[in-house]
């Protein structure tokens, strides 16, 4: 059985698998692993062991990762960790603020802070957020326009059409 340690939004979505604690002791195409399958460097390949070839190669273990939240929003959004950074505009494409960022649209609350880090998911990045579930209902963020201040983000909601796990 597999243990995978996860954030407060009970996904590791942002650290490849790097927690992951399994005893698989064959990596996705069946080869014999030459060490335990493990991501301790959070490498992007995820969790993998080393098979022998005419090297000993890195392999990849073939771990889900759980794609909820990151391809989709569910619920109130404040577990999204994907990577949209704009919002529609009325011309075109308008790009998020940064959260760590005043400008142009100064905010007090939403800055990444250690719990706003680990409960929202905020950063020195642009991505949609929800860091204000009691006021907004799904994934948002400030803009880099000086006439809107925020807006939501265009987001599928997850759904059935969804699956939970990639590989």
């Amino acid at each position: 059985k597999a243990v995978v340690s996860t954030q407060s939004t009970g996904k590791d979505t942002e650290g490849h698998g790097m927690m992951f604690a399994g005893y698989q002791s064959k990596d996705y195409l069946g080869r014999q692993c030459r060490t335990r399958c493990s991501n301790k460097d959070g490498e992007e390949i995820g969790p993998h062991c080393e098979v022998a070839g005419h090297v000993y190669l890195k392999s990849p273990c073939g771990i889900p990762r759980c794609v909820w939240d990151v391809k989709c929003s569910a619920g109130l959004g404040t577990g999204y960790r994907g990577n949209v950074n704009s919002v529609e505009g009325i011309v075109s494409n308008v790009a998020c603020q940064a959260w760590n960022k005043d400008y142009p649209h100064h905010h007090s609350e939403f800055h990444p802070t250690s719990h706003n880090i680990e409960r929202y998911g905020l950063g020195k990045h642009n991505y949609c957020r929800n860091p204000d579930p009691q006021q907004l209902k799904k994934p948002w963020c400030y803009t880099t326009s000086s006439w809107i201040r925020w807006q939501y983000c265009d987001i599928p909601t997850c759904s059935t059409e969804f699956p939970y796990f990639e590989h």
